[in-house]
């Protein structure tokens, strides 16, 4: 059955576009259930599977749209007022109930996981459990995607090849998965995993404690400002290869180009005595490019589409471990660049075919669906996460490594928290 409202939706490439959304009869979930869950079964009125002689029961309902007047990206499921019965009697015959939803379109099945406990022990009025329309589009493109916000609401969609993968991890079947903590007494002395940069002497300190000085924000205020608010693909590609900066060739060309402008920008002007651009991709290495030595602190550079509902951010674990030590008051700075984006589809695809030509590869449409043709600036924002509150960061954790285990989990910042975490925007 089709709706009424034109709102967004995914295709299987992960792509957004505007449409109805499509619901499926109780018979038609069921018929899905069976053909991707094991073991599935119709038990005394309830819908019960094994896997791997766990037995789960499930409750499922169709994804659409939350309704007028909330954005065209909000979706949800409806709970029915006896959840919390179905839970009970699950738990009583020995199942792990889960709460499901189906997103269908013509050629894309998506399942999410609503956290049930999340809502059994809500009052009643609380008749639906939300998920955007991005949250569908990451695990169209990845095969899975999971995340807590900063309420603790959990969610993990996934496409039908990664059932197994999301049974294993909700059984806790994943040998080796190390758990997330934000727990300080988990902390580990990651200093000394970064190549080059010394862990502190004992008694040592930062030259200026506490939040980011004037002088270290006026460095990024002055060089957002001194950009161009257009960039367009082929020009910074262009420019890249020129001086053979060593991305010159990544195809989310707009991240690359904002580290190749800021770290010739540090150098130009000598300033690589307040910020350093570090990078360390080693297993245990940390994953922030960012080393201020005056701070003894660390820091990203991030390009932001202004259309992404969060800013996803680094490792999960190296986060929480450099907020955890315990030798000074640590903070982590965001650096974001926040831009509007237009795709190279909606230009002929012209980006595409000159970084295809560029690397003297023979399939010219080869990343046509996700090239940027150009990006617009608009803010800059400094953000200081910080003990007082990373609380309110959001996690995630987006596809599954070789081995069909999820990735390791990442913070992301919701759209809505910026300003939980904003020492400074500008207008770029």
């Amino acid at each position: 059955m089709k709706g009424n409202t034109i709102v967004e939706q995914v295709d299987h490439d992960g792509n957004t576009y505007m449409d109805v959304d499509i619901s499926l009869s109780a018979k038609d979930l069921l018929k899905v259930l069976k053909t991707y869950f094991p073991d599935i079964r119709k038990d005394k009125g309830m819908i019960t599977g094994n896997f791997k002689d766990r037995l789960y029961s499930i409750r499922v309902k169709n994804i659409t749209y939350l309704g007028i007047p909330h954005p065209v990206f909000k979706k949800r499921i409806q709970i029915s007022g006896d959840l919390k019965d179905f839970y009970n009697d699950s738990l009583s015959r020995g199942m792990t109930p889960l709460l499901l939803g189906i997103y269908t379109r013509d050629d894309l099945t998506l399942f999410c996981d609503f956290n049930i406990e999340d809502f059994v022990a809500k009052k009643s009025n609380n008749s639906s459990a939300h998920v955007y329309t991005e949250d569908l589009s990451f695990a169209a493109e990845d095969g899975i995607f999971q995340k807590t916000d900063y309420r603790g609401n959990h969610i993990t969609v996934f496409r039908p090849d990664c059932v197994e993968a999301f049974l294993s991890e909700k059984f806790g079947l994943e040998a080796g998965l190390q758990e997330a903590s934000a727990d300080e007494d988990s902390a580990f002395d990651i200093l000394d995993y970064f190549t080059g940069l010394p862990s502190p002497v004992s008694g040592t300190a930062p030259a200026f404690p506490g939040a980011m000085p004037d002088e270290i924000v006026d460095i990024f205020r002055d060089f957002f400002l001194g950009l161009p608010s257009r960039w367009d693909g082929i020009d910074c590609y262009k420019e890249m290869i020129a001086d053979n900066y060593r991305n010159k060739y990544q195809p989310e060309w707009a991240g690359f180009y904002l580290e190749y402008r800021f770290e010739k920008y540090l150098k130009e002007n000598s300033l690589e005595h307040l910020i350093r651009y570090e990078q360390n991709k080693k297993k245990n290495g940390i994953d922030l490019d960012l080393y201020f030595p005056t701070l003894m602190d660390y820091g990203d550079l991030k390009a932001h589409s202004d259309y992404s509902k969060g800013i996803q951010g680094n490792d999960w674990n190296t986060i929480f471990g450099i907020l955890g030590q315990t030798d000074y008051e640590h903070h982590i700075y965001y650096i974001i660049c926040e831009h509007a984006t237009y795709k190279d589809s909606e230009h002929g695809y012209e980006t595409t075919q000159f970084w295809n030509r560029a690397q003297g590869k023979s399939n010219l449409m080869s990343y046509q669906k996700r090239m940027k043709h150009h990006v617009v600036l608009s803010k800059m924002h400094i953000l200081d996460i910080n003990n007082s509150n990373k609380h309110f960061l959001s996690m995630f954790r987006q596809g599954v490594n070789s081995n069909g285990k999820l990735r390791e989990p990442k913070i992301m910042i919701d759209h809505d928290m910026i300003s939980k975490f904003s020492i400074c925007d500008v207008i770029i």
